[in-house]
């Protein structure tokens, strides 16, 4: 199923995300986050119900009072990551119920970030899955493996250009990275190709062997990390 805008939704489906719209625009983000988890659960890859979806979540967290430590998140989150974790590669719907459930409890949740990347790129949803390693990324600039993971989204998305600066990002972290290493060489072939750049020397197929084995790169699951 490929991702869905909410011009695409039912009558019934755009008027709940309009009203979920309004309620966070008028300082109700629980109310928001509900309509959206409702919305979500019949149509999972409409990611502009998403992003409100967490805005509202993050909203939410920034109001709630710090409660369990660090310790006790990681133990009690462990069984959805796991949980989320079997499911990904047989059953991706099923894994993304999982971090969805762990988003809604725990927005800035690194690892289950990572999880909704990987879940969004095998229902094919790159754009989702952008979204996702974006967000991880932006908690925490130091992990090479959520920047080629997002190189790869953006260029499984069409965003070579994205794709090539994640992978610097990557690189210049872990400058011997064979997986920022390869997606950087791919998408920039993408990027030539799309400025009509391409270049009528040099090895045709070596190229295309180059941008195969990114394709493999940008759709091998990482096992996230908290």
């Amino acid at each position: 199923m490929p991702e869905v805008p909410v011009s695409a939704l039912s009558f019934a489906l755009q008027k709940q995300v309009e009203s979920a719209r309004a309620a966070f625009d008028r300082g109700k983000p629980a109310q928001a986050a509900e309509q959206c988890a409702k919305i979500l659960a019949e149509q999972p890859a409409c990611l502009n119900v998403r992003k409100l979806e967490r805005a509202a979540l993050l909203k939410l967290a920034a109001t709630r009072p710090s409660g369990l430590s660090k310790l006790v998140q990681a133990v009690s989150n462990a069984p959805f990551l796991l949980g989320g974790s079997l499911k990904l590669k047989e059953e991706p719907r099923l894994a993304l119920a999982h971090v969805e459930k762990l988003l809604r409890r725990d927005p800035q949740n690194i690892a289950a970030l990572g999880l909704l990347g990987q879940a969004a790129m095998a229902l094919d949803w790159p754009e989702t899955a952008v979204f996702a390693y974006e967000a991880a990324s932006d908690l925490d600039h130091g992990r090479p493996d959520l920047l080629v993971a997002l190189s790869g989204a953006y260029l499984a998305a069409g965003r070579a250009k994205d794709a090539v600066h994640a992978a610097d990002e990557a690189l210049q972290l872990q400058p011997a990275n064979a997986d920022a290493l390869a997606l950087h060489r791919t998408a920039s072939v993408a990027v030539t190709m799309a400025q009509g750049k391409w270049e009528q020397g040099g090895d045709y197929r070596g190229k295309l062997a180059d941008n195969s084995q990114a394709a493999k790169v940008a759709n091998r699951p990482s096992p996230p990390q908290p």
